[in-house]
């Protein structure tokens, strides 16, 4: 009971969180930023980071025959969009819902399409180009017993979801905590799922 009270207070919390920091990060004096950089420093570190990347996304999943969890990968695109953004283009809602435990409710999934994935990012160290990430709850449509459903998936921020650029090249990880049906609060995943974005 107290993980999921704990998953649903981080899922609520975290818009309101990501807007505190941005908003001191954007209002802040140049010298007195939250991570000891300053506005001029973040800008640096987005012009370097902006524009288009690409790569490989790298999650778990269960084999359906053995039922063991392995790796697997897809080609993954995202863009800088300015000095707080970044913008995952075309997750397939399968790769989100790959360890959900119910198999009707992740057969509903995985018909969903893709999803966008909005995460706001914060630069703390600018060699190498390093910065916490704070994804967005993604929601998306589904058809699940006979009705049309809303699902939502959470991630971590902070410690757990950061992103480092170094030679040119951008590595983002983020942690995925729950997969939520409707209104409800429970969590339909049994531990964290690392999702990891390597360029190319």
């Amino acid at each position: 009971m107290k993980r999921l009270s704990y998953s649903i207070y981080h899922l609520a919390f975290s818009a309101a969180l990501v807007c505190v920091v941005l908003t001191s990060c954007l209002n802040g004096d140049d010298d007195n930023s939250q991570q000891g950089m300053s506005k001029q420093q973040i800008h640096e570190c987005y012009l370097h980071m902006a524009g288009g990347h690409s790569g490989k996304m790298y999650f778990e999943k269960k084999d359906e025959e053995t039922n063991l969890v392995k790796s697997d990968s897809i080609d993954i695109s995202w863009t800088v969009v300015n000095d707080s953004i970044i913008t995952i283009h075309d997750v397939p809602a399968r790769v989100l819902g790959s360890m959900v435990e119910n198999e009707n409710l992740k057969a509903a999934i995985e018909t969903a399409g893709n999803v966008e994935i909005k995460v706001f990012y914060l630069p703390y160290l600018i060699s190498p180009i390093s910065f916490e990430l704070y994804p967005q709850p993604v929601k998306a449509n589904i058809f699940y017993a006979d009705a049309t459903h809303s699902v939502t998936f959470g991630f971590y921020f902070n410690d757990y979801s950061w992103g480092k650029q170094e030679d040119n090249k951008m590595k983002l990880q983020l942690v995925q905590y729950g997969v939520y049906l409707d209104d409800s609060n429970y969590p339909y995943l049994s531990s964290q799922i690392p999702l990891m974005l390597q360029e190319k």
